[in-house]
């Protein structure tokens, strides 16, 4: 008694969904590439934590954000385009390793170039020239590295794969 109304209680949901999702206008959502939505959303993330580790007490957080977000739209395509030359380092110093340990020390280095770069743009705007620079920069990379590396491995294991797949796809 309790399996038949399991099963019928699963199957009833897949046709509701099955129903749901073929009338939800999705497809014109997924013809959009995923860099247009994820370096935006990098970007918001990273400047975010680097803001936050050095607005001042009062300061104007939401047009340092602003303005931190705009350079890091600006600069983490730049970056970015570094991680295939980073890619074909490792596999020039370690071609032993391991494919999996591969895309770990890549995430790993990508992370810390992305970070290191950005929080020195980011530091060299909003700090007065001075000797305080390295530590504005030291907040900003020390703060934002925690997410950075999260962002790093999603890119390493998730986005570089697919974005490989479709510049595949398109050569072919």
């Amino acid at each position: 008694g309790a399996t038949w109304l399991t099963l019928s209680t699963n199957i009833s949901t897949m046709l509701i969904l099955s129903t749901i999702n073929a009338s939800m206008p999705t497809s014109a959502f997924r013809k959009i590439p995923p860099p247009v939505l994820i370096l935006p959303i990098i970007a918001l993330l990273l400047s975010a934590f680097m803001t936050w580790a050095n607005a001042a007490a009062g300061a104007p957080f939401a047009a340092l954000w602003a303005r931190n977000f705009a350079t890091c739209l600006v600069m983490l395509p730049l970056i970015l385009l570094g991680i295939d030359q980073l890619e074909k380092l490792v596999a020039v110093v370690a071609p032993t390793l391991r494919p999996f340990w591969g895309k770990v020390v890549v995430s790993l280095l990508s992370s810390l170039a992305i970070e290191s770069l950005l929080a020195l743009v980011i530091s060299l705007i909003n700090s007065p020239w001075d000797a305080t620079l390295p530590l504005y920069w030291w907040k900003a990379f020390s703060r934002s590295l925690p997410i950075g590396l999260l962002i790093g491995f999603f890119m390493g294991f998730y986005m570089k794969p697919k974005l490989d797949a479709m510049r595949r796809a398109r050569q072919t």
